[in-house]
């Protein structure tokens, strides 16, 4: 059991307990499997998303073992969830947990709920042997109140703006449509992403899963011969937002050809890893320097510290959709 002097002592009701001034109790713990209703409600409320999406994350990437909740007067009052991945470090891949959906009701804010469950869900992380925590905060001003949890920013990654006719000059069109299981194409992200030190890689339910709930959202998954991918989206009638691209330089042509194909557009924002060098190793026409941005933050759990993770100049890159 975990305890914490705010908390004291949970007994059988959670993590901790502890009782507020109307007499009702506050608990931390796991969620249970007949929670998904009122943990669905919470998700469609605090996203201001259709309950269909709460739907497709609750029926297939669920686990209570990885989500946390704090409730109030026995209902969920905020939530989180711990999605198990592995970072590089020290050339080896070692085991961490990326915090996901993080959801407080409206009602309950400004109360310390999501702070209690961020301290809780490091105790969970370092029980479990895990050596970092990840977090993506859904906006700018988020940066801070993680940084108050230790967490500190970490993942990086450029952005650049393609037009179809720079695709074009360096398309070639191999074979038909390509189509691969998730777990070749996590495989191969891997292997692209193992020798870059502080990346995630994701296991092949997780990699499911994101494929998944981009196309849920209407997006598409492109695929050429290597294998390559493209985690595809369409942003405005005439710009597909590419989340995700991964390929060898001597498959972008294939995958290039893929992209006009499947996902026309005039243009193309994609995202890849810092100081890739991707596309000016494969010889991309009139290419402009990339956006840069910071994506994503690292929090070291007990007996670890970043200093572990010996960054280069290829900088740490979290991926999947997630930044």
């Amino acid at each position: 059991m975990l305890r914490d002097p705010a908390f004291g002592d949970g007994g059988n009701h959670g993590i901790g307990t502890r009782r507020l001034s109307g007499g009702g109790a506050a608990v931390i713990g796991f969620a249970k499997w007949e929670d998904r209703p009122a943990l669905a409600e919470l998700w469609q409320v605090c996203f201001e998303e259709e309950r269909r999406y709460a739907n497709f994350f609750f029926n297939n990437a669920f686990r209570p073992e990885n989500c946390l909740v704090y409730r109030v007067a026995g209902r969920p009052a905020a939530m989180l969830h711990l999605l198990p991945a592995k970072i590089v470090c020290g050339g080896k891949p070692v085991r961490i947990h990326y915090v996901f959906a993080c959801a407080t009701a409206p009602e309950h804010r400004s109360h310390g709920y999501m702070n209690a469950l961020l301290a809780y869900a490091a105790l969970v992380g370092s029980q479990r042997e895990e050596q970092f925590s990840a977090i993506l905060p859904a906006s700018p001003g988020l940066y801070d109140y993680y940084a108050k949890s230790d967490y500190v920013t970490f993942f990086e990654r450029d952005e650049y703006r393609l037009s179809a006719e720079q695709l074009r000059e360096k398309a070639v069109v191999r074979g038909g449509r390509r189509a691969f299981t998730p777990a070749t194409l996590n495989r191969m992200r891997s292997a692209l992403l193992r020798d870059r030190e502080g990346s995630v890689l994701w296991e092949n339910g997780a990699f499911w899963f994101a494929v998944e709930d981009n196309r849920i959202y209407g997006g598409k998954l492109v695929c050429a011969e290597g294998p390559s991918y493209a985690v595809c989206r369409r942003e405005q009638p005439d710009v597909c937002e590419i989340t995700e691209f991964m390929s060898a330089p001597e498959h972008l042509p294939a995958l290039f050809a893929a992209l006009l194909q499947e996902m026309p557009a005039q243009d193309y924002r994609i995202r890849l890893p810092k100081g890739s060098g991707l596309f000016a190793a494969a010889g991309v026409p009139s290419l402009s320097a990339p956006e840069p941005a910071f994506c994503g933050m690292l929090r070291p759990l007990d007996g670890a510290s970043l200093e572990q993770i010996h960054v280069g100049d290829q900088k740490p890159y979290l991926g999947l959709g997630k930044d």
